[in-house]
């Protein structure tokens, strides 16, 4: 019996309607793909640009910490000589003018406690009832223990200004130096965070929940702890957590991405994008992009084969302009069709060469090679002379070119340029020209290996490093990266002196040649910083090896002057990719974080700064 004849029909729409199905899914699958991609691509900047702002308020800090510091050890000197209140107080007035055009704005000057007695350098003469170790200044800088501190910031009733005090207490104990600094910069810069529709507050904040700085202005001061609202309230126990710095909220008050990075040990700076507004436009994008992905893919083809047919235009000009404006040392005319020689410029390597025979090019052209070439150019300088093959290679190109060396070993440029064809388009006049590239070649040599060389330790510096490291994450090779800090290596210049410093940095450098593989990436940061990549290196039990080997070398360093004090590193160690939108920025912040945790402990110290590819 027959089939029914709608059957064929049937199944067909069956088949088309499945497939269809499956491109639908195939295309959602990779629209969603490149969505998610791009959504972490723009959370990488958001994060990026959170750090470059963190890190201006972190150097906004720095210096009048380096200044307090700098007081410190000067006045530390002092007690130790025993100088006056008078000596000390014209010393602060001093130092207070100095930072005043250095550090101009953003502080009040240097003041302190000094052998019972409060000085300030600013001039001002405190109230009777003032009593100094009172001050939070004071006791802040007690309780750090010599270290230089931040005091827990406050509004400044009479500017309506946040302020901060940096203080240290000095060696006998009792004596404090310190600096107050206004923080309305901090406040301009938390402010320009979040100027945008998607940043929904940007704001800093100490880990007792005290606002330094804020987005809004009129929360500047207030205490998340009483006043925050739900979403900074979850925010600060996060910061209080110490735990992820990238993380979302999704709250009846909305969804949110927060990114949190330390300024130093107490304060952070939050930055809080509005998910709605940020993912808005992608969706709108990747919607309209279905509908014209055909038109765009061959819009794009167009694109590109214009592009390249104007390069190759533009690299053919170039090479006959470059070809018109080279300096020959030499250069003779060939007249292929009778098998002479004219020569248009001479010299004596030329004549020498020719000795007076200026016929039977064909003939003479392998001689001439081999007589005017060094031995590993001899064959290479044959095959390009070589009159035979020589209407082949000019066929389609208006020269050829060969760089080679000479019997003297010197580095010569020889090329054939034609002059013009017969009308079949055989060539009947070429010139072959000589120009000396031994003085190039030999700078470029050694100014590749100056620019590529550390010259203190040998090893690479800090531009060559970081672009062959760029260049290996570029081609998706993967690996450990590590950076390396030499612990109070100031105190060893300032102790021991510079040569003795100087000594320190070659003997680190040796023990990281000693303990890395020639293959490694490694290179001098610059000061007392070090930095390493070891490709393939991917698993951190191998990895934890190789840094105890470092250390090993590190123990066994022997500098006379330094009698029996022993040079330690402070390391950080992260792997890449940590994930599929890592970057060398990224990569650069986990290890560098994980150096300021090993500076926590004493001793050789290596943290290793782990981060999971997110789904």
């Amino acid at each position: 019996m027959p089939a029914p004849r709608n059957g064929l029909p049937r199944r067909f729409t069956l088949v088309a309607s499945v497939m269809m199905l499956l491109a639908t899914f195939f295309i959602v699958c990779i629209f969603y793909w490149l969505y998610d991609s791009s959504k972490q691509n723009i959370l990488g900047t958001w994060r990026n640009e959170m750090q470059q702002a963190t890190q201006k308020i972190i150097h906004y800090l720095k210096m009048p910490i380096d200044a307090v510091a700098f007081s410190g050890v000067t006045i530390n000197r002092m007690l130790g000589e025993g100088k006056s209140h008078e000596e000390v107080g014209k010393y602060l007035i001093e130092e207070t003018a100095i930072y005043a055009s250095i550090i101009r704005e953003n502080n009040t000057g240097v003041y302190g406690f000094y052998k019972g007695r409060y000085l300030d350098g600013s001039g001002w003469t405190p109230p009777a009832d003032y009593k100094p170790k009172e001050r939070p200044w004071y006791t802040a800088a007690v309780q750090g223990k010599g270290a230089v501190v931040l005091v827990k910031p406050f509004l400044n009733l009479q500017t309506n200004t946040m302020m901060t005090s940096v203080s240290q207490l000095l060696r006998d104990g009792e004596s404090v130096v310190s600096m107050d600094i206004f923080l309305d910069s901090v406040q301009h810069m938390v402010e320009e965070m979040a100027a945008g529709s998607i940043v929904q507050e940007a704001y800093v904040v100490d880990r007792d929940g005290i606002i330094v700085a804020h987005s809004d202005v009129t929360l500047v001061g207030k205490d998340l702890n009483d006043s925050g609202t739900t979403l900074q309230q979850e925010q600060l126990q996060r910061i209080k957590a110490d735990g992820n710095r990238h993380f979302e909220i999704n709250n009846f008050e909305g969804k949110y991405t927060v990114f949190i990075e330390p300024i130093n040990e107490n304060w952070s700076s939050v930055y809080v994008l509005n998910e709605d507004r940020l993912n808005k436009p992608l969706v709108i994008i990747y919607l309209a992009s279905g509908f014209f992905l055909l038109f765009v893919m061959g819009i794009s083809f167009l694109v590109v084969m214009h592009m390249s047919r104007k390069y190759a235009e533009a690299e053919h000009l170039n090479q006959e302009i470059q070809a018109v404006a080279n300096i020959y040392v030499a250069m003779v005319h060939i007249n292929l069709r009778d098998d002479t020689i004219t020569c248009i410029q001479s010299n004596p390597d030329i004549d020498a060469l020719l000795e007076g025979n200026f016929n039977d090019f064909s003939k003479r052209a392998l001689a001439m090679a081999e007589k005017m070439s060094a031995d590993q150019s001899r064959d290479m300088l044959k095959q390009f002379m070589n009159p035979e093959t020589l209407e082949e290679r000019l066929r389609d190109t208006r020269y050829i070119t060969q760089e080679f060396m000479d019997d003297k070993e010197r580095w010569i440029r020889l090329r054939f340029i034609v002059i013009n064809r017969e009308a079949d388009g055989s060539l009947h006049h070429v010139l072959l020209a000589f120009e000396s590239i031994d003085e190039d070649r030999k700078r470029q040599e050694k100014l590749r290996k100056l620019s590529e060389t550390d010259l203190m330790t040998g090893i690479r510096n800090r531009g060559s490093g970081e672009r062959l490291i760029r260049r290996a994450m570029a081609e998706r090779r993967s690996g450990m990266f590590c950076l390396m800090d030499a612990d109070k290596f100031k105190s060893i210049n300032d102790v021991y002196g510079h040569a003795v410093g100087d000594k320190v940095i070659i003997a680190i450098a040796d023990c990281m040649k000693k303990t890395f593989r020639d293959s490694d990436i490694i290179f001098r940061l610059g000061g007392d910083e070090f930095s390493a990549f070891s490709e393939g290196v991917n698993d951190e039990t191998i990895a934890q090896r190789i840094i105890k080997r470092l250390f090993d070398n590190i123990d066994r360093i022997a500098i006379p002057e330094l009698q029996d004090r022993k040079i330690t590193l402070s390391v950080g160690v992260t792997f890449y990719p940590a994930t599929h939108a890592d970057s060398f920025e990224a990569m650069y912040q986990r290890a560098d974080s994980g150096t300021y945790e090993s500076k926590k402990e004493t001793g050789n110290k290596a943290t290793f700064i782990l981060q999971k590819e997110h789904s």
